[in-house]
């Protein structure tokens, strides 16, 4: 049981050695690709909230308040 949990343990010391890791260029390219992709959709999801929010004032809110006053 230790034996396979060692074995396991440096099979994957193994293959952290064969990965191939980032450069420092690529680490900067992604992070700013995924900050962009995150801005962008923060942006699409108020504009969402925004137009949802004045329909329901528009509409719903509207109507129910005349409905019940």
């Amino acid at each position: 049981m230790i034996w396979s949990a060692l074995e396991f343990f440096y099979e994957s010391l193994e293959t952290l050695r064969e990965v191939k890791w980032p450069s420092k260029d690529e680490i900067i390219k992604m992070t700013l690709a995924v900050l962009f992709i995150v801005f962008i959709a923060a942006i699409i999801l108020a504009l969402a909230d925004w137009i949802f929010l004045n329909i329901y004032n528009t509409f719903f809110y509207t109507f129910f308040t005349k409905l019940f006053s």
